[in-house]
């Protein structure tokens, strides 16, 4: 036990001996990497010197004025010129379009006239409120300026018509019913049948319209055709494109002109309040109090 004892003794000696060597030849080491890095940041080509961080005051930048590009012409920074080349590869800043003579457009609206048909539907007085057919109508000729009676399979040969039928529908809204009498007569002009409602004014088709020239005060052109329809000034070809009796308009197209070198332009002419048909006014002055129906 005691030689045991002994032994043990001896190895744990020997350990910590090993150990405090281990200690000091990590401590011996250190130290000497650590100098040859001060050595060589202290004696390098290279030496580690603080530089100054630059101060700057306050101040403001001043832009100089644009300079001449061009005879008489200047542009800034922030906005891009525009340029052509002419025939010698030279920049130009001057439009060649702007150099061709601008033609006006010189046709200005001076009135719309819409001819009412010439019979219209007054009124009606009905006999049975359970047969239509039996009741009696109330016509006006426009071009004789005369009232008709007339019942449904009736020919008058003066006003060259004949009553084909007539219908009463009455329409529930939210006032209570409303009726709605429609008379279908026979045109013997030109055989057709023309419908008439009540409290509605009958127009034809066509719409005159009326144009002059700012140019040419003598000029006025009377137009009782359908759109498309071409005519010429003195100065430029136009076409009547659309005629338009809600706005009081028509849209008017000026064709191009390669002699004078004009571009196609497109303009809508309204008719001025000043400005209207005796024929306009007397139709609107006998129907202030009924509803317009136009066929277009």
């Amino acid at each position: 036990m005691k030689m045991k004892f002994s032994y043990d003794k001896l190895l744990f000696g020997l350990s910590g001996l090993v150990l405090l060597a281990s200690i000091i030849f990590c401590v011996i080491n250190f130290n000497s990497s650590a100098g040859d890095f001060s050595i060589a940041g202290q004696l390098g080509s290279n030496r580690y010197e603080p530089i100054p961080v630059p101060t700057f005051d306050g101040s403001t930048a001043v832009w100089p004025n644009a300079e001449e590009q061009a005879p008489g012409e200047l542009y800034d920074v922030f906005t891009p010129p525009a340029i052509w080349i002419d025939k010698d590869g030279t920049f130009i800043f001057k439009s060649p379009i702007e150099d061709r003579p601008q033609v006006p457009f010189d046709i200005y609206l001076v009135a719309l006239e819409k001819e009412p048909y010439r019979i219209q539907l007054e009124g009606y007085i009905e006999e049975d409120f359970n047969d239509s057919q039996k009741s009696i109508l109330l016509l006006f000729d426009e071009e004789k300026r005369e009232r008709i009676r007339a019942r449904v399979g009736q020919s008058i040969r003066k006003h060259e018509i004949s009553v084909y039928n007539f219908t009463i529908d009455r329409i529930q809204d939210a006032d209570g019913f409303t009726k709605l009498a429609v008379a279908t007569i026979l045109d013997f002009r030109d055989g057709r049948r023309i419908f008439l409602t009540h409290g509605k004014r009958k127009y034809k088709d066509n719409v005159t319209v009326f144009l002059r020239s700012k140019k040419d005060p003598e000029f006025e052109i009377k137009i009782t055709q359908k759109p498309p329809y071409e005519f010429k000034t003195e100065s430029a070809k136009y076409i009547l494109e659309k005629i338009s009796l809600e706005e009081s308009s028509v849209t008017i197209k000026r064709l191009e002109d390669s002699k004078q070198e004009q571009e196609p332009e497109t303009k809508q002419l309204f008719l001025r309040p000043n400005q209207t048909s005796n024929k306009s006014l007397e139709s609107e002055a006998n129907t202030s109090n009924q509803v317009f129906d136009f066929d277009f």
